[in-house]
């Protein structure tokens, strides 16, 4: 199955995280206890770089507490301050808290060397979608200052939320990265809720867990969906074994057999497989199946891994979409100048237009500088006066006579 979703909001929220990264001291990094691997986004490490940084595992009253202390361990051993935390106890925001002034020690530092006392810590919060921010704010302000909702996409702005007078937080939207490299990493994300059910192969997706879970918590389906198959058995009447579903994959066979027990049937009783995967996702997303972990701390290094490598080449993509962006600039730039310039040239018309003001062809009426001898419209050389020379010419001649 190709999990991939990437709506347009969550682009100019890395947008905007990108623009207000350089107005804080920290990162708080909100991942989910269940799959503290799969949920961090490698994108929040090229945008956080040189930051201090606070992994939350949240909503960690729904994952394995065995399997989250691991975790915690080793983010810690990586030289990462990291807690895990149920964001709804009031207690979480006090232990956040001193986790923050830790990983903002040596900004505290710089301050007071420079004569700067009291000044508040800034802190980013950021996370995939539906991992618990809002819930998170709301417990370590003391009040509800965020929205909050179970589902991806509840914030869509930026929120400054000021707490107290040493720290001021800014909540962010949940954002993923545009492709899962690995599929397994998608299946994960839509099986806490990170991604929309929409997109979602639901059967499959619920084959997956059901694979997974035999493996690492074998008899939590069993103790859960299929008592009442027990108690068939107990009671002489449990449906041959040797059944149609003894052909099909174990996990689509076992989907089947949770349908049949919760009476999720169809017309003429045939299990309803979707039904079925319907429940089965939403029980996990909501914690129903039992405090379970869907990351592997043995697939830690591989992950970690992938992660680096989705990361890099997402720099890459977006060195170059940046360059890109500069080179349509530069096109858009050529191009104005270059219709600013025929602008420019239609302010001179060709000459001996009857439009061109600046110099008229000989000989027209208009032309008051200059036209042939004898023309009306010539001002500066008018015609003799036919009189005048007839005066000229006798006077002359009287004079030269001597009259």
């Amino acid at each position: 199955m190709d999990v991939q979703w990437y709506p347009g909001h969550m682009t100019k929220a890395r947008r905007m995280m990108e623009e207000n990264i350089r107005l804080v001291d920290l990162v708080i990094e909100l991942v989910d206890a269940r799959i503290p691997l799969s949920s961090r986004n490698p994108d929040i490490d090229a945008l956080c770089t040189g930051k201090g940084r606070v992994v939350l595992l949240c909503k960690a009253d729904l994952a394995d507490p065995a399997k989250t202390e691991e975790f915690t361990e080793y983010f810690r051993k990586k030289g990462i301050l990291a807690v895990a935390v149920d964001a709804r106890e009031r207690r979480a925001g006090e232990v956040v808290r001193r986790y923050v002034q830790e990983a903002g020690r040596e900004k505290i530092a710089k301050d007071r060397a420079r004569g700067i006392v009291g000044r508040p810590l800034r802190a980013m919060v950021a996370g995939i979608p539906n991992v618990g921010k809002s819930t998170f704010i709301n417990s370590f302000a003391g009040r509800a200052s965020t929205k909050t909702g179970n589902k991806p996409g509840v914030t869509r702005g930026k929120q400054w939320i000021r707490l107290g007078g040493d720290v001021e937080l800014l909540d962010t939207p949940g954002i993923l990265w545009p492709k899962f490299d690995n599929q397994v990493i998608g299946m994960r994300l839509a099986l806490v809720g990170a991604i929309r059910d929409e997109i979602l192969d639901k059967q499959e997706l619920a084959v997956w867990l059901i694979n997974y879970l035999q493996a690492e918590y074998p008899g939590a389906l069993q103790g859960r969906y299929l008592a009442s198959e027990a108690s068939e058995e107990d009671a002489g009447t449990a449906a041959d074994p040797e059944d149609q579903d003894a052909m099909l994959p174990p996990g689509y066979a076992l989907l089947l057999r949770i349908a049949r027990a919760r009476s999720l049937l169809m017309k003429g009783g045939e299990p309803d497989a979707d039904r079925a995967a319907a429940m089965l996702i939403d029980d996990c997303k909501n914690g129903r199946i039992g405090r379970i972990s869907l990351d592997r701390l043995q697939d830690a290094e591989q992950m970690e891994e992938e992660r680096l490598a989705s990361a890099a080449a997402r720099k890459q993509e977006k060195e170059k979409e940046d360059e890109e962006a500069r080179k349509k600039a530069a096109r858009s730039a050529g191009s104005s100048r270059s219709a600013a310039g025929k602008s420019s040239a239609g302010g001179r018309r060709p000459a001996g237009k009857s439009g061109d003001s600046g110099r008229r062809p000989a000989g027209k009426s208009g032309d008051s500088r200059r036209g042939p001898a004898g023309k009306n419209g010539d001002s500066s050389r008018r015609p003799a006066r036919k009189d005048n020379g007839a005066g000229r010419g006798k006077s002359g001649s009287s004079r030269r006579r001597g009259i």
